[in-house]
């Protein structure tokens, strides 16, 4: 449900003091066989992976146990750690935290997680290490809130991406980005029938770029939300890019 990142920022969120408090948390849930080492930071990693493993499993509740964990943060935010850092984790996995407890941003249809393993799973198989060094610079940059900087690096990380699939197909002589797209495109790489690239701005990937460069302010809009929604896109899309490199190159 959660990634690790975002486990990881609600455990911190929780902000133990004292061994009182990590006692009072392992009697509420029931975790005293689970919680160990001798001191706090080693019982916040005993709690932190024991949720990885389990945080998913239902509860007398209903819920999920990590959403549990979420609500039992949120009933005195006056003792719990600052809860950005776990917001911004939360936002990247397609959640949202309420006042009371947690809720998805996004459908569930969206497989968020999956395709962000499976992404990173065939960027490291074909050797993309400058695309992957884009993608956790902006990862970094997205959970600590600087927008900017999150941004700028997917555009990267996009770019790089398009560029190595360019060099690894052979796709011609392109030297500029905009060249290379379009060598793709007249390689068949991208769709002809799906509109993909029509090279007059209006193609998918056209518009898709376009995206992730606009110019001017945008009123109304939240930088955390803009940012989200660049992160959540660009997983989707290059998910969906890196597989089909993976299997022409298969």
């Amino acid at each position: 449900m959660f990634s690790r990142r975002s486990i990881l920022a609600l455990v911190n969120a929780l902000n133990f003091r004292t061994h009182d408090e990590v006692e009072r948390f392992s009697i509420e849930f029931e975790l005293e066989s689970v919680i160990s080492g001798q001191w706090i930071k080693e019982k916040e990693t005993s709690i932190t992976k024991y949720l990885v493993e389990n945080g998913n499993a239902k509860t007398q509740s209903g819920a999920p146990f990590v959403v549990d964990v979420v609500e039992y943060l949120l009933r005195d935010r006056s003792n719990c750690a600052n809860t950005k850092a776990l917001e911004n984790a939360l936002a990247k996995d397609g959640y949202e935290l309420t006042e009371s407890s947690v809720r998805k941003s996004l459908p569930s249809a969206i497989p968020l997680l999956e395709s962000e393993n499976k992404l990173v799973e065939i960027l490291n198989r074909r050797g993309l290490n400058v695309a992957i060094g884009h993608y956790e610079q902006a990862i970094a940059a997205h959970g600590r809130g600087d927008w900017a900087a999150a941004n700028a690096q997917m555009r990267s990380f996009v770019e790089d991406f398009f560029n190595q699939c360019h060099a690894l197909l052979s796709a011609g002589s392109g030297t500029t980005t905009q060249q290379r797209k379009e060598d793709l495109a007249r390689t068949g790489f991208f769709a002809s029938q799906y509109n993909e690239f029509l090279n007059n701005g209006t193609g998918f990937v056209e518009g898709f770029w376009k995206r992730l460069h606009p110019q001017g302010s945008h009123p109304g809009l939240s930088e955390s939300a803009d940012s989200s929604f660049r992160l959540h896109l660009v997983l989707l899309v290059l998910h969906h890019y890196a597989e089909r490199l993976d299997a022409q190159l298969a």
